[in-house]
């Protein structure tokens, strides 16, 4: 019996809301089922895709001469002792001796570029440097498998030698020739051309060419390849902070002898990218690159076919001051591109640090090391340091026998006073203390002293040699013409007393001088000024009577100091040296810098000059000129602080210098994107031509205890007429001209010359008190006021309008800063100009060959070289006098301030 099925049930028609609704749930349930049925055809695509190269091994197709593998590859960034091995030409950019140790391990047993090696790399100097390499291959494939090209990746040695010439801040070119050893036999050298160009800090740009062999011919097993890298790399930030690179390599193989290059293979361009970023010493860097391959048939491993597969690394590198340790992996697309990489480097450069911290131990200052103003800026850059590092900062001030001038004294006792607000500990040893030592001494939380030592602060005294009486006995008469009756410089000569005047600003000075260290011992040991005052003429104390009156803390021994210090503290410390932890360089080009130019000692005509053996300096006006120029036209200067420390010289050659000091301020103010902003500041002494340089600018800087001022001209006539009589030598001048021997040393002046060069030094006078006027915003005649050689303190030249601010580098430094617009977070080398010579430079330049005309300062320099000297009997006569003197011709307007003020 057929059974029916059962009739449905009768239902209403569906309304047309309900038909959307199931038409809408149909069409998702459409799209569903669609979107499962690809999802299972991708994942199956995938799984066929991996299963087929599961199958089908594949292998790195790289020349063996390619050397060690790395996990990233550097082209024409910073560039180590190993770039012998990629871009010879980097190692122009490598500074001092260079050691890297290096080697790769395949993860994958057909990953080849396994091995070790060793470069070594020092640059010469004169645009050279130079390296060696040595490196032990493994290229085949590992764990047992078959390698169908085992011929052509034998296991070798391979040697290689560079040479690099020109500058890695701008171009340099690279040769790089190497060996490979292999079986026994010695291949024929492979030859590597590299050149780098720098495109100032943000671009570089690499290249190299590998002819492998030299001459492009195939030698038994190992064929011949010429390999093209170009890389270009940018720096956005203009450090290295951050650097991006990318860049092709063409490959051109032939495996037959004979072919000419245009029928080698053309193995593909292959395009790469690289990232760097960088912190202190701390370096993550990635590379992705495109690298041909070879696929091998599973069963067999014969080839089956070339190919192309991208494969990516990550390396990390971590410095400690000289040294680097790097680490990295690559991971590729498939089977046969996967390594790791280990290298160190050594280097007598600094590669910064990983992290930082200052150890809680004792840095000695030395003062008594303190010699000159590069010395002096050295050890504020280096308290500038310890300021940073707050209270992590223990500093011993060793304050014995300090030999700087007041004002240099102020500055670095204002950076010890700083230290201490931003929480560091200062600590200070004195032994036999004069009233400078203890100054300095007073800016530390404690002061230590000897048990057998003495504070000897018996006040300021400045003492003057008057020499007339001993020059009327040797017959030397001393004509003097001065602007005006300030204007001292002469006394020494012409007087055998001060004049009044002098003797005025002398009193003047001494007061504001000591009233300034009386007031800041007082604010730092919790007395009253005239407490200061009576225990200065109460001096000297024994250390118990010191301790007793609150000048000194504790009574120790030199051994007992670090002990004395750790009680203090609440740690153990010991002695310590902090430098500086910055990698070098910083930059591929020149480092954006603030140059700090020196005027330092008096200044004289052309190039400066220097005393080795007395640590004596006279400025020459012809080489400032040319540092002021150069910095100016520098990209890489962000700003200059003249550093004035001179009592003037030649009127003339401060002029030169205000020219060029005011011709950068100019520049500045036309456009300040494309000439840095100039500003002074003053150390000691910035009198006379010392001030006179200082006015080519808005804004001078100055300690309340600088000398300063002293605006005024003075020239001096001597006459040896007399001393010649005395031992009996005769002169007779032959002339043409009235006044031709008017600067000769053998006759006094007649009443026409003394007149003719009187209105010599006014013109000269006049035209000092213009470019003070002018700078200052005052007349000639308020000008006129305040000179006539007057020489005032840093405190009453800020009060007269002089000098702008109390302050010194650090002052300065933060107005270029702000001026130039570079933040404070950036950094920027201080560079000290110009560049010091060193002994072999001065022996170099006396013994040297004539360098031929220089322009029209050579000519004058020539010029002056060809004066004839002085008779010999003169030598010892002269040598009484002042050396500062000795530079300074004679009759010529100088602006110089009084041999004076060496206030002690």
């Amino acid at each position: 019996m057929t059974r029916r099925a059962p009739r449905p049930e009768p239902h209403a028609s569906p309304s047309p809301d309900r038909r959307r609704s199931a038409f809408t749930a149909a069409r998702a349930r459409t799209r569903r089922d669609a979107s499962c049925a690809a999802l299972v055809a991708g994942l199956g695509l995938i799984l066929s895709f991996g299963t087929a190269h599961a199958q089908e091994p594949r292998a790195l197709d790289r020349p063996a001469s390619d050397g060690v593998d790395r996990p990233i590859k550097d082209y024409s960034g910073e560039g180590d002792a190993s770039s012998i091995e990629l871009n010879p030409a980097l190692l122009s950019a490598v500074k001092g001796l260079d050691l890297v140790v290096m080697g790769y391990r395949s993860v994958s047993p057909f990953t080849r570029g396994g091995g070790l090696g060793g470069f070594m790399s020092f640059n010469l100097g004169f645009g050279l440097a130079t390296g060696i390499g040595v490196q032990a291959l493994r290229p085949g494939f590992g764990g047992g498998f078959p390698d169908p090209f085992s011929a052509r990746n034998p296991d070798a040695t391979k040697i290689s030698w560079a040479l690099s010439g020109g500058d890695g801040k701008i171009a340099a070119f690279g040769l790089g020739v190497h060996w490979l050893r292999a079986d026994g036999l010695l291949r024929a050298p492979d030859l590597d051309v590299g050149l780098l160009f720098r495109v100032r800090n943000y671009a570089s740009i690499g290249a190299v060419a590998r002819f492998g062999p030299a001459d492009l011919r195939p030698y038994g097993d190992l064929a011949s390849e010429l390999s093209i890298v170009g890389e270009l790399a940018v720096r956005p930030l203009g450090t290295r902070t951050l650097e991006l690179a990318g860049g092709v390599r063409g490959r051109f193989r032939a495996d037959q002898p004979g072919l000419q290059v245009s029928q080698w293979d053309n193995l593909g361009a292959l395009p790469r990218g690289r990232i760097a970023v960088r912190h202190k010493g701390l370096e993550l860097a990635a590379e992705v690159e495109q690298v041909r391959v070879h696929a091998l048939d599973p069963s067999t491993y014969n080839f089956v076919r070339a190919d192309k597969a991208v494969r990516g690394s990550v390396q990390l590198a971590v410095a400690w001051d000289f040294m680097k340790v790097s680490g990295g992996v690559h991971a590729g697309l498939g089977e046969g591109l996967d390594g790791f990489g280990l290298a160190a480097r050594f280097s007598t450069a600094r590669q910064g640090r990983v992290f930082w911290p200052r150890l809680v131990d004792v840095e000695r200052v030395d003062i008594s090391a303190i010699k000159g103003e590069r010395h002096l800026l050295g050890l504020l850059q280096r308290l500038e340091r310890a300021e940073k590092a707050g209270r992590r900062t223990i500093l011993l001030v060793d304050a014995r026998s300090t030999g700087l001038g007041w004002a240099s004294l102020q500055e670095v006792r204002s950076a010890l006073v700083r230290i201490r607000n931003a929480g560091g500990h200062v600590f200070a040893y004195l032994e036999d203390t004069k009233l400078k030592d203890y100054y300095l001494a007073s800016a530390a939380e404690q002061v230590f002293i000897h048990p057998a030592g003495e504070l000897a602060t018996f006040g300021l005294s400045s003492t003057t040699f008057y020499l007339r009486g001993l020059l009327d006995k040797l017959g030397v008469q001393v004509e003097a013409l001065h602007i005006d009756e300030y204007k001292s410089a002469h006394e020494m000569f012409s007087r055998a007393a001060p004049s009044d005047k002098d003797r005025e600003q002398r009193e003047a000075i001494l007061d504001d001088t000591f009233a300034q260290v009386a007031h800041d011992i007082a604010q730092a040991r919790g007395l009253s000024i005239a407490q200061v005052r009576d225990l200065v003429d109460d001096a000297p104390y024994g250390p118990e009577k010191a301790e007793q009156l609150g000048l000194v803390d504790a009574v120790v021994y030199r051994d007992q100091v670090v002990e004395k210090i750790g009680d203090a503290v609440g740690a153990r410390v010991k002695f310590a040296q902090f430098d500086d932890t910055e990698p070098d360089p910083k930059t591929w080009s020149s480092a954006p810098y603030i140059a700090v130019v020196l005027v330092e000692g008096t200044i004289i005509d052309g190039e400066s000059r220097t005393i080795p053996l007395l640590g004596t300096q006279f400025t020459g006006g012809d080489t400032i000129v040319a540092q002021l120029r150069a910095v100016r036209n520098d990209p890489a200067c962000q700003g200059v602080v003249l550093r004035v420390n001179s009592p003037g010289g030649s009127a003339l050659a401060s002029d030169l210098i205000w020219r060029e000091v005011s011709r950068t301020h100019e520049a500045w103010k036309k456009d300040p994107r494309k000439s840095p902003p100039i500003v002074v500041s003053m150390g000691d002494v910035a009198a006379s031509g010392g001030y006179y340089v200082a006015a080519g600018t808005d804004h001078v800087f100055a300690q309340p205890t600088t000398l300063t001022g002293s605006i005024g001209v003075v020239t001096l006539h001597f006459d040896i007429s007399g001393l010649l009589h005395k031992l009996g030598v005769a002169t007779h001048t032959f002339k043409r001209g009235k006044n031709a021997d008017i600067a000769g040393f053998y006759r006094p002046y007649t009443a026409d010359e003394r007149a003719r060069m009187d209105a010599s030094i006014r013109r000269v006078y006049d035209l000092f008190r213009k470019r003070v006027a002018d700078a200052r915003g005052k007349t000639l005649e308020q000008v006129d006021e305040l000179g006539r050689g007057h020489v005032y303190s840093g405190a009453d030249a800020k009060e007269l309008g002089l000098v702008d601010a109390f302050g010194g580098l650090r002052e300065a430094v933060a107005l270029v800063r702000q001026r130039s617009g570079v933040g404070e977070r950036r950094e920027l080398q201080l560079r000290v100009l110009p560049v010091r010579k060193t002994i072999l430079d001065l022996v170099l330049d006396l013994l040297g060959p004539e360098r031929g005309d220089k322009g029209l300062r050579g000519r004058i320099q020539a010029r002056r070289d060809a004066e004839p000297p002085l008779p010999l009997v003169l030598t010892t006569a002269f040598a009484r006098l002042p050396l500062a003197l000795l530079f300074l011709p004679q009759d010529q307007p100088s602006a110089l301030m009084p041999v004076v003020h060496a206030i002690e």
